[in-house]
């Protein structure tokens, strides 16, 4: 196998097909695999297979499969120019100029990826599908031990689109995405996404030096695939259902806040800064009276933090209080200037939207305050 490219398009194929390993640990490996002028890059593990394909000046075709972490860093490392590649059983060989590197070949013992028959397809803009994975994977667990409901993303049929929903049982985040049907409004179907998955497609996003124009979502029967930017990347689907969020949602509120989401966020990274003094203080109380919003953080033996905002409110007086950083994450999510936070009960979730629609809720659980 031989071939010729330019370091970093290599280097960005080794980049997104070594995303797969969720450890990058030593042992992964990475199958270079070149056909004419493609050089297609796959890697694996149990339940994701990320796939990068880059045109190259192709001399010989085959098959090579280098160890993961070594051979990224060293390409990273490698000085920009045209890269010489070729492998044999035993050893793959880089070089640029005069730097070059070789390191030792594994056995091609993967199974070849199968490509279930798709069952729905669609597309939507990069840009539309990035920001709302980027606002829901905020509220899916990190936890891999926890139950699966709390470490996927519901993909949901909704009239003229799909809906996404995540939540860690603290907080829930759920956006509507008009635009992408993968369903088709016979099936009125639903699957759920791995958020690691997610995470990692975010990471390409991040890593594409050109934007792509779309996003093509394609459903099978246990898998689903994403494409975008040259990248293609089929994760499993996990076979569970989801919990029925729904009945957390409310079509109204009696009391709504509206406040400049530069200001808020300003006020709770500084207060944020007081709580982080105590073990034992984890809120930020909030008390809304009028046209004015106080937030406060009190610690016995060290001092009190209280910011002021101007806001526009309905309703009645209330008092409550939030884990500071849960709060700011979800107005870190909203896109207008103006955030819009609703209450109900003291004892349900508060929600947190866009000021001029609900095409995004993050809803979350206030704390007690003793």
């Amino acid at each position: 196998m031989r071939f010729r490219c330019d370091k970093v398009a290599l280097f960005e194929g080794l980049s997104a097909a070594s995303r797969a390993n969720a450890r990058q640990s030593s042992s992964g490996t990475v199958k270079l695999e070149l056909i004419g002028h493609n050089l297609r890059f796959i890697g694996r593990d149990a339940d994701l297979t990320i796939e990068a394909t880059i045109e190259v000046a192709s001399i010989e075709e085959g098959v090579s499969v280098v160890p993961m972490s070594p051979t990224v860093d060293l390409v990273r490392s490698l000085p920009d120019g045209a890269v010489e590649f070729s492998a044999d059983d035993s050893i793959a060989n880089f070089s640029v100029g005069r730097s070059e590197f070789k390191v030792f070949v594994h056995p091609d013992i993967d199974p070849p990826i199968i490509k279930a028959p798709t069952i729905e397809t669609a597309s939507i803009s990069d840009e539309d599908f990035r920001e709302g994975i980027k606002q829901v994977l905020r509220a899916a667990s990190k936890d891999d031990s926890r139950d699966v409901m709390y470490t996927g993303v519901l993909f949901s049929a909704i009239d003229g689109g799909v809906r996404l929903v995540a939540t860690d049982g603290i907080r829930l985040a759920v956006k509507d995405l008009i635009g992408l049907e993968i369903f088709s409004s016979e099936s009125g179907g639903e699957i759920i996404v791995p958020s690691r998955a997610l995470s990692e497609l975010e990471k390409i996003f991040q890593g594409a030096q050109k934007s792509a124009s779309t996003v093509t979502l394609s459903i099978g029967k246990k898998e689903a695939v994403f494409e975008v930017a040259g990248v293609r990347m089929t994760t499993r689907i996990i076979d569970e259902r989801f919990r029925d969020y729904r009945q957390i949602l409310q079509p109204s509120y009696p009391v709504r806040v509206q406040v400049d989401r530069l200001a808020l966020l300003d006020a709770l990274r500084r207060l944020r800064r007081m709580a982080r003094e105590s073990r034992d203080v984890t809120h930020v109380r909030l008390e809304v009276s009028g046209s004015q919003l106080e937030l406060s953080v009190k610690i016995p033996q060290v001092g009190q933090a209280t910011e002021e905002l101007e806001v526009n409110f309905e309703g009645e007086d209330l008092i409550t209080a939030f884990d500071p950083e849960l709060l700011i994450e979800g107005v870190e999510a909203v896109v207008t200037d103006v955030v819009s936070i609703e209450f109900s009960e003291p004892n349900r979730p508060a929600c947190i939207s866009n000021a001029n629609s609900k095409d995004f809720q993050y809803l979350l659980m206030p704390i007690k305050i003793k």
